[in-house]
């Protein structure tokens, strides 16, 4: 087991009267490596092998010292981080001290050879010239913080001209493997997820919004086709020739059989008398008025009054999804039922800019289950888990969402339609989607209707 060891130089600075700490590293017994922190404290806070700070009054001096003590505590996890992850025969005499100096002077160690590229290192131009949606763009950003948190894990950062489909072997399964490593701790009223020790300084020195959790095969792969995506992107730019992604192959998404509610199971939820509950009320409306133009929510919150255009056909709304418009902005065009004009009409006017007031997909999400358990709308539908690929069954209020709308509108227009081309249209898929197929369903009674037509 490793073990980190300080201690106080003996050498004291004249004018400051700090010493600095030094570490001691030890490992597979014969492992005993010895560096410089270039961490000065005065010695009144040093004592057995620590920096020990009682005052309670923050003042100049106590403050170094306290920025002292968070500094060796960042280099100490990281010794022990990296040193746990390594043989006896990766060691070598200056190890120790070349890990402290990566650490704190970081820019000594970027790119010491020029012709040498990282996989991080044109993140920002590859966002700023790829003609990608807001919402990709950011789906991107947070992939590329994974990636440099599985930097800061290994411990080496992906050379483009290096790497092996070994590399992105290992990519795979931390992305796969990271929500292992988070452990349960109590606090006074709840239980949050900590980094575990072995992770605590990546987690801290790394961009992230909450702890992860288990990742779909799903989600690997859409982070690998990104991955893969600014891979060749690297190529076509001229930064390397290598690609590893000849060797690996990244696997396709794979979905259930889509479950959605029938016409009369909305129609049931629109007529239920939810006024009790305002917000769940205007979460029902949002649904319901989804379920009759089949947008995404992202594209239905963007709206405003001017997408909506009266003519002599009718009232439609006229939009550009966002997903799509800048490599394929094509402007779709869904014409009102009466239902959706009279839901638009009554919630006219709560959103000064919007069709509708907007509030975030988790709580959309919440909303829209409640009231389709207030309707009564519990049929039980058997999904697939994404993690675990089992069946399950649940009944259908526990697993609604706002893009269940959306599947809503396909999957009865198609059963009407048949045409998925023509659906696709009013869906905003383009011709031919592969991802159209996710949304609808052949059954019984479209089979039934087709083998008619034999006769």
């Amino acid at each position: 087991m490793a073990s980190v060891t300080l201690k106080l130089s003996t050498v004291q600075n004249k004018k400051t009267g700090k010493s600095e700490i030094l570490l001691r590293y030890r490992s597979h017994r014969e492992i005993a490596l010895r560096a410089h922190t270039h961490v000065f404290i005065l010695p009144k806070y040093f004592a057995n092998g620590e920096i020990v700070i009682k005052n309670r009054i923050v003042t100049e001096e106590v403050r170094e010292a306290q920025e002292a003590k968070a500094t060796i505590d960042k280099i100490v996890t990281l010794i022990t981080e990296l040193g746990d992850k390594m043989s006896k025969s990766d060691f070598y005499q200056s190890w120790a001290q070349e890990q402290i100096d990566r650490l704190l002077y970081p820019e000594n160690f970027k790119n010491t050879n020029p012709d040498e590229h990282y996989l991080l290192d044109k993140t920002e131009d590859f966002l700023k010239f790829k003609k990608i949606s807001a919402q990709r763009h950011q789906s991107y950003r947070t992939i590329f913080n994974i990636v440099k948190r599985f930097e800061l894990y290994t411990g080496k950062p992906i050379n483009l001209d290096t790497a092996t489909a070994d590399t992105l072997v290992e990519l795979e399964k931390f992305f796969k493997e990271e929500h292992t490593f988070f452990e349960p701790k109590q606090q006074k009223y709840r239980t949050i997820l900590v980094p575990k020790k072995k992770y605590k300084y990546v987690w801290d020195n790394s961009e992230h919004e909450r702890v992860p959790i288990a990742r779909s095969d799903n989600a690997i792969v859409t982070y690998m086709s990104a991955v893969r995506a600014y891979w060749r992107w690297n190529m076509d730019m001229g930064y390397t020739r290598n690609d590893p992604f000849r060797k690996y192959s990244v696997g396709s998404q794979k979905y259930g059989t889509p479950y959605y509610l029938t016409t009369e199971e909305r129609d049931i939820l629109f007529n239920t008398d939810l006024s009790k509950n305002k917000e769940v009320e205007l979460a029902r409306d949002i649904f319901v008025f989804q379920c009759y133009i089949g947008c995404r929510i992202s594209d239905l919150f963007a709206m405003t009054p001017d997408n909506v255009v009266t003519s002599a056909n009718g009232t439609a709304v006229h939009y550009i999804p966002s997903k799509t418009k800048e490599e394929n902005p094509r402007v779709v065009k869904v014409y009102l039922a009466p239902t959706a004009i009279e839901i638009m009409n009554r919630n006219k006017g709560k959103s000064a800019n919007s069709l509708f007031p907007f509030m975030t997909t988790g709580k959309l999400n919440d909303l829209i289950r409640i009231a389709m358990k207030e309707a009564g709308i519990t049929r039980v539908v058997t999904i697939v888990n994404p993690v675990t690929k089992q069946s399950e069954q649940h009944p259908i209020c526990d697993v609604a969402s706002s893009h269940m709308a959306r599947r809503t509108f396909i999957g009865n227009l198609y059963k009407k339609v048949k045409d998925p081309n023509l659906v696709g249209k009013l869906s905003g898929h383009c011709e031919g989607s592969k991802a159209f197929a996710r949304y609808r369903d052949i059954d019984d009674d479209m089979i039934k209707e087709m083998t008619n037509l034999l006769d």
